[in-house]
């Protein structure tokens, strides 16, 4: 079974010049990892999320500006 790592960037105190923190979240499902990062996308403190497989390459990410990066046809198995 393959394991999803979420990394979610947010403000932490809202503004664009603030400092940046993130959580790192584990999934067996990469369709819960992407559910998980639409949820987080909505407030002023948002600054992005990327899913990356086990071996650190990145699967699915969704910036900022809500652009949608979706790296699965990129990767190399």
């Amino acid at each position: 079974m393959a394991i999803y790592t979420s990394i979610r960037e947010f403000y932490r105190y809202g503004n664009e010049s603030d400092y940046v923190d993130c959580t790192f979240k584990e999934w067996n499902s990469l369709e819960k990892a992407i559910a998980y990062a639409h949820r987080y996308t909505k407030g002023v403190r948002f600054a992005g999320v990327r899913i990356e497989d086990e071996s650190g390459n990145p699967i699915y990410e969704i910036t900022s500006d809500q652009k949608v990066f979706d790296y699965r046809n990129n990767i190399s198995k």
